[in-house]
């Protein structure tokens, strides 16, 4: 390992809190575009970064070749006005893989998959599928980061993704759909996942919006989202506007700021609602035991019963607004300095079974999944349009609905939930941050949840 060639970086160090950081993610992508192998490519990120603090501001320099990590002689003016010192944690942390990346060529991989996509193609449907593409993807990464030059860390997170998109119409109605699975680990992960009957459900779900669905009477109804709504909703609409950085300011120009900077009083949801970033999840895509600052991890509940917990900090926005780190530090890769990060954010379960939600909803909505979704810069307004949506009749889910539009405010759809059941499920994103761009592996999650009269609109409608 790498550990004896960073100590030596610290001798050149003119300042006082730094970090050296070896670190690689090599992998591998194999796409297939309707049924016909479209590409196989590997990527391997490897390479070194030193960061520091010098004089009030905070210095980041880095190569594929340790030997050119040296000290900057430049003076700059820094964002970070110092940073927070205690609690520098060491240790290993690491997903182990049950069936190893390498225990498969690449060509088994493709005749893996081509398996998966003959099976999918002989499922009939009603609906014309025009395109349909699958990415299979894995990666390893790897780095060790030594801080202040005594305590050292070292993780090793193995990842399988595999994302699918399709295009579906049936007359003049035409659906676009795009899921994706994965985990940490090995090529376990593969079988754990049920591709084929994961990727039957959808195609077949997607074919009965499109030849059944009708469209939905707008007003403010119930609605019940699925735990692929909450997930995004999770991370969108809580875990973004509750990072520091976002709220102090470092963000605007690239991803917009926050309504936690204006945000009066501390209850922004009811009773039922707890939202928690937590890297501690084994065998998570957002996984790790120490973050890339030397903090050690643990679960933040950002909101607890309807109020505001904390925010996800690092070192340097934990001195800026006079508290402590709670290891929300991550970096993309060898070249991208570490910045408050998502993990694994999700609400948390409650204690009611998902007949439960429906039972008390005479007319409502029920979203499982949506084809289209945006926020603004504030993560304030919000609106979702359904894909595999359905009716909500007598506490029973009924008919399709041709895609049903959620529109209102963040702060208006967390005060609407009165309900969550007693399942959490997760799902693999990408989260981009910063500049230059980092995207990084996070998990989005959460139970069913039921919102009381909220806005349910007619896609078109204003």
């Amino acid at each position: 390992m790498h550990e004896d060639s960073l100590r030596r970086v610290f001798t050149l160090l003119p300042g006082s809190y730094a970090e050296v950081r070896s670190h690689s993610v090599r992998g591998q992508w194999i796409s297939f575009l309707n049924g016909e192998l479209l590409s196989v490519r590997r990527e391997d990120s490897s390479g070194y970064s030193l960061r520091y603090m010098k004089g009030g501001a905070l210095y980041f320099v880095s190569s594929r070749d340790l030997k050119d990590i040296k000290p900057s002689r430049e003076d700059v003016m820094g964002w970070e006005t110092g940073v927070w010192e205690d609690e520098i944690s060491e240790g290993d942390y690491r997903v182990e893989e049950r069936v190893k990346l390498s225990s498969m060529g690449v060509e088994e991989k493709v005749n893996y998959l081509k398996d998966v996509l003959k099976y999918i193609a002989s499922i009939p449907t009603e609906s014309k599928v025009s395109s349909f593409t699958l990415t299979y993807q894995e990666t390893l990464e790897e780095k060790e980061v030594l801080i202040a030059g005594s305590a050292l860390i070292r993780g090793r997170v193995p990842r399988v993704q595999v994302g699918f998109n399709f295009v579906m119409r049936n007359g003049d109605r035409t659906a676009t759909a795009w899921f994706s699975l994965g985990r940490s680990g090995g090529l376990e992960v593969l079988e754990e996942l049920r591709l084929a009957d994961r990727i039957g459900e959808k195609l077949r779900s997607v074919d009965q919006v499109l030849s059944k669905g009708r469209s939905v009477t707008p007003g403010r109804r119930d609605v019940v989202l699925s735990s692929y709504l909450s997930g995004i909703m999770a991370h969108e609409s809580v875990g973004h506007p509750f990072e520091a950085d976002r709220v102090l300011g470092r963000e605007f120009a690239q991803a917009g700021s926050s309504y936690m900077s204006s945000l009066e009083g501390k209850v922004v949801g009811g009773e039922a609602v707890s939202v928690c970033d937590d890297p501690t999840i084994p065998r998570s895509m957002g996984f790790y035991l120490i973050d890339d600052q030397g903090v050690r991890a643990r679960r933040k509940y950002l909101i607890r019963r309807g109020e505001v917990g904390e925010l996800l900090h690092d070192r340097f926005t934990a001195h800026k607004m006079g508290t402590s780190s709670n290891g929300s530090a991550r970096a993309s890769a060898y070249d991208r300095e570490s910045l408050v990060r998502m993990s694994n954010t999700f609400f948390e379960p409650g204690d009611r079974k998902f007949e439960e939600l429906l039972e008390e909803v005479r007319d409502g909505v029920f979203l499982k999944s949506y084809v289209e979704w945006n926020i603004d810069d504030l993560r304030l307004g919000q609106r979702y349009v359904g894909l595999e949506a359905y009716e909500i009749k007598g506490g029973k889910i009924g008919d399709p609905l041709l895609f049903p539009v959620l529109e209102g405010q963040t702060t208006e759809f967390l005060r609407a939930i009165d309900a969550v059941d007693d399942q959490l499920e997760f799902y693999p994103g990408t989260c981009g941050k910063g500049d230059p761009d980092q995207g990084i592996p996070v998990w989005l999650g959460g139970p069913a949840m039921r919102l009381r009269g909220v806005q349910v609109k007619v896609i078109g409608s204003e």
